[in-house]
Formats: C-alpha cells, sequence, structure tokens
C-alpha cells in the first residue's frame, strides 16, 4: 500500500506551469520582494522539497 502526503490533483496543480503575462512593473516588483527574502526561508524551502523527493522516492519502490 502507498501512503500519499500529497494528492496526484495537488501534484499536477503544482507542477504544471500557468502561462499568465506579466507587466515589467510586476516583474520588478517580484524582482525586489524576493531580495528581501532571507536566506533561512531559501534553505528551508530547499529542505522541503528534498524531503518531498524523497517520499516520492520512496512511494515509487
Amino acid at each position: 500500500m502507498k501512503i500519499r502526503l500529497v494528492s496526484q490533483k495537488q501534484i499536477k496543480k503544482a507542477y504544471t506551469r500557468r502561462n499568465l503575462p506579466l507587466s515589467i512593473d510586476e516583474r520588478e516588483k517580484i524582482k525586489d520582494n524576493l531580495d528581501k527574502l532571507p536566506e533561512e526561508l531559501f534553505q528551508i524551502l530547499g529542505e522541503t522539497l528534498s524531503f518531498i523527493e524523497y517520499v516520492n522516492n520512496k512511494e515509487d519502490d
């Protein structure tokens, strides 16, 4: 029996890319906001993604 932490629908929604056109102002705003994020946030995101990949790989075995 495979235990799923995340449903297939949520995985599909997370990995599909939505094509939304962004204006130059919106891009600059996003870039400014990213510059303000602390380094620890990116480390936490990286560890979370690693855990999700680990669980998915275990599920395949």
